[in-house]
C-alpha cells in the first residue's frame, strides 16, 4: 500500500521509471506509426508552419516562430513529407510526459509521477494533438520544463535550475504567447509561497528574467518591424465589440463543454475536485501553489469565452500542472479511487484507440457520413493538378501571368503541394497592408496588367465589392470542383482578372 502513498518516503518505495519509459515509449511507437500510415495532407495550417520553417525569423503574423524552428529541425533530418512535418509531435509529447513524471516524482512520489505522466498521455487531446504538428506541442514542453524548474526553486535554488526556468519560458514565449500565463501563476506563487520566494527572490531572479528577456526581445523588435503583426493578430482572436463587451454565455459554456473533450470529462471533474482539496489543504502543501498554473489559464480563458470567444485549445497548458494534480489526489486517495482511475484511463484510451481507428479509415469515414470532419486534408495534389491544367489554358489566348488566392489555409496548402513549381503563386490583397495572414507580407498580389487567374473562397457582398474594384475587368471562369470523397466536394469560383492595381484606400 505504502508504494501507492505519496506520503511513503521510505528509500525503497519504487520510482516507477521502468513502468512510465515503457508506456511512453510503446505511444509514442504507436504514434509514429499512426503518421507513417495516415492517408490525410497537411491541412493549411500545417502547411503554414511549414512554409514558415524554410524562412526562418523572429517572427510571423499570426504566431512566434517557435512552431517554425521545430519542424525545421525535424524537417531537415526525415525530408519534407507530411510525417516528417508532423513527427516532432509525438516526440514532443513523449518529452512533456517525461519531464510531468519527474516533476509529479519529485513533489509527490513515482506513483504520482506516473499517474500523472498516463493522465497526460493518455487525455484525449494528447491522442488527436499527436497527430497533427500545432504551437501547443511546444508550448506544452516548455509549460512542463518551467515547472519542472520551479518545483527545484523551490526545495534548492540553483543557478542551472534558474538556467532552466528561464529558457523555458523564454522558449515558451517564442512557442506561443500563452506562455505569459505560466508568468502570471509564477507571480501569484511569489505572493502566496514563501518557498516560491527563496528560490527566486533574490540574483537567480534576476537570471531568469534576463533570459527570458533575451527571448523575448528578437520577437518584439521583429513585430515592431511588422506593425506589431503578431501581436495585433492576438489581440484581434479576442474579437471584443466597439459597443461594449456583452455577455456570451452559450460561447461560455461550448468553451466549458470543449475542455472535456480535451482533458476527458472524468478527469476534468478530479481536476475540480483535486484544486478545491488543495485549497482545504487536504493535499500535501505544494498542491496549492501547484493548482495555480491550473487555475490561471481556465479562469482567463473562460473569462475570454465568456466576453467573446475561446477555441478549445487556448487553456491548454492548464492540463500539464492539472495531471499531477489528479494524479497526487487519485495516488493519495488511491483504495477509494482505484477502480476509477485504472477504468477510466482504460475506457478513455480504448474510446481514443477507437476513434482514431474509424478516421484512419477513408472509405469508413465516406460511409458514416463524416466525410466533412476530414476535408481540409483531402485532395490537395488534386487541386493542384486542376489548378496547374487551368493555367497551362490561359485566357482569350493569353498566358496566365500568375494564380492569386485569397484564402491564407488555401496559399500555403496549395503552396506545400507544388503549384508555385509551374505557376507563380500570390495572395490577393483585400487590404492596403497586410490584414490576415504572413502570406500578404511574403507574396503579394503586385499590380499587373494580366491575366491573373484567381481562386476566390470569400464570396460575401464586402470582399466581392473589393475584389471587383481592384481590377480593371474580370472574368468568370467555370468554377474548380474537386471531389473528396464521401460526398464532399471542394469548389472554388476562378475568374480571369485584367489590369490588377493594389487598394491603397481599404
Amino acid at each position: 500500500m505504502n508504494a501507492l502513498n505519496d506520503n511513503a518516503t521510505r528509500p525503497s518505495a519504487p520510482d516507477f521509471h521502468k513502468q512510465v519509459l515503457w508506456l511512453i515509449g510503446g505511444l509514442l511507437i504507436f504514434r509514429i506509426a499512426v503518421l507513417l500510415l495516415s492517408p490525410y495532407n497537411l491541412d493549411g495550417d500545417e502547411a503554414q508552419y511549414w512554409a514558415w520553417s524554410k524562412d526562418l525569423d523572429w517572427g510571423y503574423y499570426t504566431k512566434p516562430p517557435g512552431i517554425a524552428a521545430v519542424i525545421a529541425f525535424f524537417t531537415s533530418i526525415f525530408g519534407d513529407a507530411e510525417w516528417a512535418v508532423r513527427i516532432g509531435s509525438p516526440i514532443l509529447h513523449s518529452v512533456t510526459a517525461y519531464l510531468i513524471y519527474r516533476t509529479a516524482r519529485h513533489l509527490f512520489s513515482g506513483a504520482t509521477g506516473f499517474a500523472a505522466a498516463a493522465f497526460y498521455l493518455l487525455m484525449p487531446g494528447v491522442f488527436y494533438s499527436s497527430n497533427l504538428m500545432t504551437t501547443d506541442v511546444p508550448l506544452l514542453l516548455c509549460w512542463a520544463l518551467g515547472l519542472n524548474a520551479w518545483v527545484h526553486l523551490r526545495d534548492k535554488a540553483s543557478w542551472s535550475r534558474a538556467v532552466q526556468l528561464g529558457l523555458a519560458l523564454g522558449l515558451g514565449f517564442l512557442s506561443k504567447y500563452a506562455m505569459l500565463f505560466f508568468v502570471g501563476a509564477i507571480f501569484l506563487a511569489l505572493l502566496t509561497d514563501p518557498q516560491t520566494r527563496r528560490g527566486l527572490v533574490n540574483l537567480k531572479g534576476v537570471l531568469v528574467i534576463a533570459i527570458f528577456a533575451a527571448f523575448v526581445t528578437p520577437n518584439m523588435l521583429w513585430n515592431l518591424n511588422h506593425d506589431f503583426a503578431t501581436l495585433a493578430h492576438t489581440a484581434d482572436n479576442a474579437d471584443f465589440t466597439e459597443g461594449g463587451i456583452p455577455f456570451k454565455p452559450l460561447k461560455f459554456l461550448e468553451f466549458i463543454s470543449y475542455q472535456f473533450a480535451v482533458f476527458g470529462p472524468v478527469s476534468l471533474v478530479l481536476l475540480m475536485v483535486a484544486i478545491r482539496a488543495a485549497f482545504q489543504n487536504k493535499l500535501l502543501k505544494p498542491s496549492k501553489s501547484l493548482a495555480l498554473f491550473s487555475i490561471i489559464p481556465l479562469l482567463v480563458i473562460s473569462m475570454q469565452a465568456l466576453l467573446s470567444k475561446a477555441d478549445a485549445n487556448w487553456a491548454v497548458t492548464a492540463y500539464v500542472g492539472g495531471c499531477i494534480l489528479v494524479g497526487h489526489y487519485c495516488i493519495k486517495n488511491w483504495p477509494r479511487l482505484k477502480k476509477l482511475t485504472v477504468g477510466w484511463l482504460l475506457a478513455q484510451t480504448a474510446i481514443c484507440l477507437s476513434v482514431m481507428a474509424f478516421y484512419a479509415m477513408p472509405s469508413v469515414v465516406n460511409q458514416a457520413g463524416r466525410a466533412n470532419d476530414l476535408k481540409r486534408g483531402r485532395g490537395w495534389l488534386e487541386t493542384v493538378k486542376v489548378l496547374e491544367d487551368r493555367f497551362r489554358q490561359g485566357h482569350d489566348g493569353l498566358a496566365f501571368e500568375a494564380i492569386a488566392v485569397d484564402k491564407r489555409k488555401h496559399f500555403y496548402a496549395l503552396n506545400y503541394y507544388g503549384l508555385p513549381e509551374t505557376a507563380p503563386l500570390f495572395m490577393w490583397m483585400y487590404k492596403s497592408r497586410p490584414n490576415n495572414n504572413h502570406a500578404e507580407i511574403t507574396h503579394p498580389l503586385t499590380a499587373n496588367n494580366g491575366p491573373v487567374l484567381v481562386v476566390k473562397y470569400h464570396t460575401n457582398s464586402e470582399h466581392m465589392e473589393a475584389f471587383k474594384d481592384d481590377f480593371e475587368r474580370l472574368e468568370a471562369l467555370p468554377p474548380l470542383d474537386v471531389d473528396l470523397g464521401g460526398g464532399i466536394r471542394r469548389q472554388l469560383n476562378l475568374w480571369a482578372g485584367y489590369g490588377y492595381r493594389p487598394t491603397q484606400t481599404r
